[in-house]
């Protein structure tokens, strides 16, 4: 076995994080010895450390970027690709989207569409490998290719898309021409019709998501106004960062288990239930600097970890989140943070001030989460990414007429929405017995029968029940977009023997409730497509099954192959937290959002001070009808 490179770590400027990995290292060293060669087996939360690298020495880089608002069609390939993500480790192996194998990049290139004006994308597999990448686990339902490959198909995440242009999982094909039983079309159309915001495009491969990920296969997607409101940054002071956590063994390559955690409980071989990494990714380079000068940046943060949450922190109490968006859109109120809770595929759009700190001073970007399990809290993932405040920047010409807005419009009434809906489901996210332990939604697997028929034109709510003991999931939804109306804690061991009942509200005997509704967490307002969902605890979610702009979708909803809702913690998703989500058109009679009731949008162009009326109504009719 070839001998792995020695390596030290170099103090520079930040001797407090250098030792804490230095320490890790000694440790990790001290139990598994030198890392080993990719050749060996990766177990599923006892990786072999990676090998130690010095922080902040890489500089953030754009992301390349692609205007799809020209009405000229785009075709984005899937490539295999050499790229580096820190120069104290070999290039590594990703897949990666580009127009060519020479361009293509992990992550993909940003794709910058205009609200109302349709991209035309046609999506290409020149992935030839025989195998993937990483280990696919054979027992789980997955993509099957006859002639092997690596299958893929892309999800606008976020998307008001018709359904065959969704990326649904079974929709798959491969650089053979292999395609899945859903499979259309490779062209895809996106109307882009929503409010201005940040989607993401990624794969969306039933059974090997989480693999293809990984590897490299999502990218951003912004949706911007003709009219884009002059008073925010933009240009060089707006900003990307995409944040992953990957395991690296000493070659480049990436570390990712083919050995499962106790196959004795997970009843699998291969599948790891939370990929969590030691390095930290932004913009897929390893906790990067970036120079900034004293103005006012705006960033656009996307959580694109497998597993792994990131709690934001910035190091410097002089310095504030105002955060100004979300899945959805703009926020009504801005909100001004100390901290930022970004589960997975959270977006976030935040505006940082740096005119509060003199020249010379240094800020990182630090996260304060911690995980479940003591292996997955390495010391390394405490740190991000590192803002040097510099008097200039090349290229970068001084800011005029900016400012943080105190109001960006109005807000939804929920009221309505909660007061009009048709159908109130419950919804539990739940773990199928040991052995063969499967996380699923309602019991229920991907392949079961669909259950969840939703009617167009109406509103829904769905109270998310998380039955597990542990951890959190994420749910997302496909083609709608939510507002959170509350959540609220219960009994778990009561409700698992069922010993007490969700229809009772607190303080009643039979309830299994332990409080009373509780508006929602900052993490958790504004319009959502994913909402993280803790232990012990029920989310409940209200949404419009009509566009955001109101009226009717300019497709056909209900069309083949229809929508999914799933945890999007993918290594769950994969198996097997997914299930089908189907569109009906209402009767020819009765109450219709069509006619009577369309969402309020937001207006960035009010700076007004506005309050929050109709959310916090809402709650308090919630809490006053509990006592």
């Amino acid at each position: 076995m070839r001998s792995a490179p020695s390596r030290t770590l170099r103090l520079s400027s930040t001797p407090r994080f250098s030792i804490l990995i230095a320490l890790l290292h000694i440790a990790a060293v001290s139990v598994a010895g030198e890392p080993e060669s990719p050749a060996a087996h990766s177990e599923c939360l006892t990786m072999v450390p990676t090998p130690v690298l010095t922080p902040f020495i890489v500089e953030l880089p754009r992301i390349p970027s692609i205007d799809v608002s020209t009405g000229v069609p785009l075709t984005l390939g899937a490539y295999k690709i050499s790229q580096s993500v820190h120069p104290e480790l070999p290039n590594t192996t990703f897949y990666g989207f580009g127009t060519s194998q020479a361009t293509a990049t992990a992550p993909g290139p940003t794709l910058e569409a205009k609200r109302d004006v349709a991209t035309y994308i046609t999506f290409e597999n020149h992935i030839t490998d025989a195998h993937h990448l990483f280990m696919v686990d054979p027992t789980i339902h997955r993509a099957e290719p006859p002639r092997g490959g690596v299958p893929m198909t892309v999800h606008l995440h976020g998307g008001e898309t018709e359904s065959k242009y969704d990326g649904h999982p079974e929709s798959w094909f491969t650089a053979a021409g292999d395609t899945g039983p859903t499979f259309i079309t490779r062209d895809h159309i996106y109307r882009n019709q929503q409010p201005e915001t940040l989607l993401w495009y990624h794969d969306h491969t039933v059974g090997v998501t989480r693999l293809n990920i990984v590897a490299g296969l999502f990218g951003l997607y912004f949706i911007r106004n003709a009219q884009e409101p002059d008073f925010l940054p933009s240009g060089g002071y707006e900003v990307p960062l995409v944040i992953q956590d990957k395991q690296f063994f000493w070659n480049g390559s990436i570390n990712f288990p083919d050995i499962t955690y106790d196959a004795a409980v997970s009843g699998v071989p291969n599948w790891c239930p939370a990929y969590m990494g030691d390095v930290i990714l932004v913009n897929n380079k390893a906790w990067p600097y970036m120079n900034v000068v004293r103005g006012i940046y705006r960033f656009r943060i996307i959580n694109a970890a497998n597993a792994r949450t990131f709690a934001l922190f910035l190091s410097d109490s002089r310095v504030k989140f105002v955060q100004i968006g979300t899945d959805g859109g703009y926020l009504w109120n801005p909100m001004v943070l100390d901290q930022i809770l970004l589960p997975n595929a959270f977006r976030v759009d935040v505006l940082v001030d740096f005119r509060s700190v003199p020249v010379g001073t240094t800020i990182y970007l630090n996260n304060s989460y911690r995980e479940l399990l003591p292996a997955e809290n390495v010391p390394s993932a405490y740190y991000i990414m590192k803002f040097n405040v510099v008097s200039n920047v090349e290229g970068l010409a001084p800011q005029e007429n900016v400012y943080i807005p105190t109001s960006m419009g109005t807000a939804p009434d929920i009221s309505s929405l909660v007061n009009n809906a048709r159908i109130h489901r419950k919804m539990t996210l739940e773990v199928s017995p040991i052995p063969g332990t499967t996380p699923t939604l309602n019991q229920e697997h991907w392949t079961d029968p669909a259950s969840e028929y939703t009617e167009l034109f109406s509103s829904e709510v769905w109270d998310l029940i998380h039955f597990v003991r542990f951890s959190n999931h994420v749910i997302h939804i496909h083609l709608v977009n939510f507002l959170v109306v509350h959540f609220q804690t219960f009994d778990l061991p009561r409700a698992l023997v069922g010993n007490c009942t969700f229809d009772r509200p607190y303080k009643h005997p039979d309830s299994c409730f332990t409080d009373y509704p509780q508006p929602p967490r900052p993490a958790e307002r504004g319009w959502k497509d994913t909402i993280n969902v803790q232990s012990y605890h029920v989310v409940r979610i209200v949404f419009p099954v009509i566009p955001r702009k109101g009226g009717s979708y300019p497709f056909d909803p209900t069309a083949f192959p229809g929508y999914l809702w799933h945890c999007h913690k993918i290594d769950h998703e994969d198996h097997d937290m997914m299930r089908p989500l189907f569109m009906s058109y209402p009767p020819a009679s009765g109450t219709s959002l069509r006619e009577n009731l369309v969402p309020g949008d937001v207006d960035h162009r009010s700076t007004s001070s506005s309050n929050n009326s109709g959310e916090l109504n809402v709650i308090e009719d919630l809490v006053l009808s509990s006592e």
